[in-house]
């Protein structure tokens, strides 16, 4: 993703690129400066960064919370003109994504078709899970509140599996599950502004179950456009849930193709590994879509194409 923003952006010869790496690898051949961060000091170096440059663009994972810990020092930076302007999804947005739990209240109540979500502590509960647990489901998938991508995700075959495990270490005050959904996994790479938003591509994930972990192998952009339509429809329906995100956000989905319905699993305020492949797929530089949607005083998206473009991870 790093990589694949810093091509984008350099192609347009209009910034000079400033970049923060780890000590352990090599800097980007794209950008024009890049500080070294060592262990440990991470955010002393960002914070110096932000004083150096205009605009800054964030790539970071929700697990731990460090998007949006990174979200709150660019807005309050901003805010306080001692830093760049900021080039992401507000503070609510970035907190929504963050939280698997808000995600689906939020979801629910706009009327999007979500998996319904139970907190760890409320299935150890043993009076919650005799008299309020009465769903007819085999199988159950246990998440981290705030993980990313397929990190941490775990399948049990039964609600004691899942319960025995949730109860081991603790685990409960940190996971929800989730009862598994069979379907296509794919995602939408979309962008937003003031509760707008427009389809750059509809993905088809692979994921490959090993044994109770899961893995995402590969993605296909562009590869669920029997499903474009209604894509398009679920972008606008979730920009209207997140006011103050701002350019490019991934949302997740499992399609149910024997019932013909479309799930939304995760909203990743951010950038994700679809973008990779973006440019190829949809034939224009989607750095400068997104900055366009981001700075320009209207914003309209061009004419994308629909190019399947397969990427392996």
């Amino acid at each position: 993703m790093r990589d694949a923003l810093l091509r984008d952006l350099s192609e347009l010869k209009q910034y000079q690129l400033l970049s923060l790496h780890d000590a352990r690898l090599p800097p980007s051949a794209y950008v024009n400066k890049s500080m070294l961060v060592a262990a440990g000091e991470f955010k002393k170096v960002f914070k110096k960064a932000l004083k150096q440059a205009d605009l800054v663009w964030l790539i970071a994972p929700e697990t731990a919370g460090h998007l949006l810990e990174l979200t709150e020092l660019c807005l309050a930076a901003e805010a306080q003109e001692q830093g760049a302007i900021f080039l992401g999804c507000g503070y609510d947005a970035t907190l929504l994504g963050t939280s698997k739990t808000l995600s689906f209240e939020a979801l629910k109540a706009a009327g999007i078709n979500t998996l319904p979500v139970f907190s760890g502590k409320d299935l150890m509960q043993a009076e919650y899970f005799s008299e309020r647990l009465q769903l007819n489901v085999e199988k159950w998938v246990a998440k981290p509140e705030d993980g990313a991508g397929c990190e941490g995700i775990r399948l049990f075959n039964s609600l004691e599996d899942l319960r025995s495990w949730l109860a081991q270490d603790g685990r409960y005050w940190h996971y929800f599950a989730q009862p598994f959904q069979q379907g296509l996994v794919a995602s939408l790479s979309m962008i937003c502004r003031e509760g707008k938003g427009w389809l750059l591509s509809c993905n088809q994930q692979h994921i490959l179950c090993d044994g109770s972990q899961f893995k995402l192998t590969g993605i296909s952009i562009n590869g669920m456009q029997a499903y474009r339509q209604r894509f398009e429809t679920l972008a606008r329906q979730v920009a209207k849930i997140l006011p103050d995100a701002l350019g490019y956000i991934g949302v997740d989905v499992i399609v149910d193709v024997a019932h013909d319905e479309i799930f939304v699993i995760d909203i990743n305020p951010r950038l994700t590994s679809s973008y990779a492949g973006l440019q190829g797929a949809i034939g224009h530089n989607p750095a400068k879509i997104i900055l366009d949607c981001q700075l320009a005083p209207q914003f309209k998206l061009p004419v994308v194409q629909k190019n399947i473009v397969e990427i392996l991870l």
